[in-house]
């Protein structure tokens, strides 16, 4: 870069940094120049005219410090008029910054409703702390949206140093207007994941009035919070300390299982890490209709079907699982289907589903 493409940058006044060091030069200079002309005077000498410049330019009223001249009085009036375009500078520079910091933030939540006003079929994560973020890396990781309410900063910056992309709502989840604004009338699913059990009750029994369809896992730190979550409204309810203590005895009754299928176990499990996944036949789909053996899933992606879960669009009479489903057996929309098979399968699948 030339001298001269230097300066430029330093001093382009688009920018902060360029208007506060247009800033600061425009003072010291003034500074500079007020101090060589007020010690040029009689009976100044330099710590009085370095004084004498700033209580002009700053217009603080202390008045001469030792008798000026009719120059003297002259140049401290242009002092004066330096003072004021100084002050006025400083003051514009602070007001501008204070009005573009809040105007970014503006820009960057209305961004974020606007993105959440599209989202469809997501998931609403109500707490960020540390069973919310292990929610969240899961969702993140397997790429199913969602809208987060976190009214702590230092876990909302957490959050998306895991998920940059990650679209967080600053603000009480037990608040109707947070789930409101998190779209919870579109939303597929609820994780009530805060601190406290009262806060996920009310969570969950806010949730349940405002969307009655929604999918609804609470947790409970303790024992007695279950049944009071279920009755809240929560379809699952999730003990971290059980089901941890349960996920551990497995990983030593059963550890040749584990390695065969992923079940969501953070860490490295190792082995063939096939997954067992739950995947939906939409409305649309071009499957709706087939049988099994129409469909061709297993040759076209290398997934086994060894359950299918009947939608309601089936009647309530078909409602249910079936297990192990036979070649003729017919795919409808609105079925869930359940997948074992390699995770890299599983676009795939949904590419044939959609």
């Amino acid at each position: 870069m030339s001298r001269m493409g230097l300066v430029r940058r330093l001093f382009d006044f688009s920018r902060f940094e360029g208007r506060l060091l247009g800033a600061v030069v425009f003072t010291v200079s003034l500074t500079l120049i007020g101090t060589i002309g007020f010690a040029l005077m009689p009976e100044y000498n330099l710590s009085d005219a370095f004084f004498m410049t700033v209580i002009t330019v700053s217009a603080v009223g202390y008045g001469e410090i030792r008798t000026l001249t009719d120059g003297g009085r002259i140049f401290a009036s242009f002092m004066i008029a330096g003072g004021i375009v100084t002050l006025a500078i400083w003051f514009a520079l602070i007001t501008a910054t204070l009005v573009e910091m809040d105007l970014t933030q503006s820009l960057k939540r209305r961004r974020t409703m606007n993105r959440i006003d599209r989202r469809r079929d997501h998931v609403i994560l109500c707490g960020a702390g540390r069973t919310g973020l292990a929610a969240l890396k899961r969702l993140a990781t397997r790429g199913t949206p969602y809208v987060a309410i976190e009214r702590d900063p230092a876990q909302i910056e957490e959050a998306r140093r895991i998920d940059p992309d990650a679209l967080v709502i600053e603000g009480d989840a037990t608040a109707d207007d947070a789930l409101v604004a998190a779209g919870i009338e579109r939303a597929r699913g609820l994780i009530a994941s805060l601190s406290a059990d009262t806060d996920n009750a009310f969570v969950c029994l806010a949730a349940r009035e405002l969307n009655p369809d929604l999918t609804i896992v609470g947790r409970a730190r303790s024992e007695d919070a279950v049944s009071k979550l279920k009755k809240a409204g929560a379809d699952r309810v999730v003990s971290p300390n059980s089901t941890g203590g349960i996920q551990m005895a497995s990983l030593v009754l059963r550890p040749d299982l584990t390695l065969f299928v992923d079940f969501d176990t953070p860490g490295d499990a190792g082995g063939m890490g096939l997954l067992l996944e739950q995947v939906s036949v939409p409305e649309s789909s071009e499957v709706a209709g087939l049988t099994l053996a129409e469909a061709k899933i297993q040759a076209r992606t290398g997934l086994l079907v060894v359950a299918i879960r009947r939608g309601r669009e089936a009647g309530d009479d078909a409602e249910g699982f079936v297990y192990n489903p036979g070649s003729q057996e017919k795919l409808r929309a609105g079925d869930d289907l359940v997948v074992l098979g390699p995770r890299s399968s599983f676009d795939e699948l949904r590419d044939v589903l959609s």
